[in-house]
């Protein structure tokens, strides 16, 4: 009991010090948020960085409380170590709340790996730009944070179906072990903040195509990722009569089948909804028939541009080969571009009472 006792009065006092693994948290810059680009064989990163407008530990949310500083080098640690020397700190990268790519970055899974020693949350979302920098650089006039600002209204457009979600782990599995590809949000500066504008694939060498914001929701759905909160909102026309649905659950079930050297993706997605707009008091089942025809055109149309226009498997297709055919699983990652651009998807959509 005493060795306990004298155990947690020693934490306690290294807490009481200021102590930070053995340095005091005023010699670090903590990086809220971090744009990476690559021109000419020199890395750039634009960091934002965390400075206390009222001089304490406590914010002025009346004043911005961020700073933007650079820096270039032959190496991402290299640019990182130029940055810190502008900064007069060391840089401390684990409060990171998103990171920014640009068209520079070709090999995803190799130029981000070094941040999954541990120093960045492998759950740290990444977005797309081809600015970057700029896009790195808006800062909000007011609030604690100016990346938490723009990371809740990266939630917002989650939420409603115009982004989605993908992580550092997403990023340097799909693109590497998986020799796969993901989607990424794209964003850019508009002004003094930035707006999300569809999706950018990227693959073991960089960008490969882009998927436009009206397209998103399929993404979403095809990936399963909606979550708890979510409502996509979804306008109905039935003849000349017009209503409003939100989508405000959805599960979807992926299978695959190779049949007479074909690929065949079967998507079944089970939606809970809720009409909030029906002035005409059109009947529910017009609505639910218009809603599933609607949904399954923005899937296919999402699952064309990235699949079969681009070859890119943003939808884990790789793995469900592997799981519901693993006899041709070989053939396939031999063939994997033509099988994917000769695929063919069937969606369902159905609506749960």
């Amino acid at each position: 009991m005493r060795k306990l006792f004298i155990g947690t009065c020693l934490i306690f006092s290294m807490l009481l010090t200021g102590c930070f693994g053995g340095m005091e948290v005023n010699d670090r810059a903590f990086v809220q948020l971090m744009g990476l680009e690559r021109r000419d064989s020199i890395y750039e990163v634009t960091l934002q960085i965390y400075k206390s407008e009222s001089g304490t530990a406590d914010p002025d949310v009346s004043k911005a409380n961020s700073f933007t500083v650079s820096g270039k080098g032959a190496t991402v640690q290299s640019a990182l170590a130029d940055a810190e020397i502008t900064v007069g700190k060391q840089l401390f990268l684990g409060h990171i709340k998103l990171l920014i790519i640009g068209s520079g970055i070709k090999s995803p899974a190799d130029e981000l790996s070094l941040f999954l020693d541990g120093s960045v949350s492998p759950s740290c979302p990444i977005a797309y730009s081809e600015d970057p920098a700029a896009a790195a650089g808006v800062l909000f006039e007011d609030g604690s944070f100016s990346a938490e600002q723009l990371l809740r209204l990266m939630d917002t457009n989650a939420a409603e179906g115009k982004t989605i979600y993908t992580s550092l782990a997403d990023v340097a599995s799909d693109t590497g072990v998986l020799d796969c590809a993901c989607a990424l949000p794209d964003i850019r500066s508009q002004g003094d903040t930035v707006i999300f504008d569809g999706l950018t694939f990227i693959r073991k060498d960089g960008a490969a195509g882009s998927l436009a914001k009206e397209d998103v929701p399929g993404v979403k759905l095809l990936q399963n990722k909606f979550k708890s909160g979510d409502k996509i909102t979804v306008p109905i026309i039935v003849g000349d009569k017009q209503a409003t649905v939100s989508v405000t659950g959805a599960k979807t079930g992926l299978k695959t089948k190779i049949e007479d050297g074909k690929l065949h993706v079967y998507a079944d997605v089970k939606t809970r909804i809720n009409i909030t707009e029906n002035p005409y008091e059109i009947d529910r089942s017009l609505i639910e028939h218009s809603l599933c025809e609607a949904l399954r055109d923005t899937c296919i149309s999402a699952f064309s541009t990235a699949v079969w226009y681009n070859s890119g498997d943003i939808f884990g297709i790789k793995i469900h080969v592997r799981r519901d055919c693993p006899g041709q699983y070989t053939e396939y990652c031999s063939n994997e571009e033509k099988y994917l651009k000769e695929s063919i998807i069937t969606v369902k959509i159905s609506v749960k009472d």
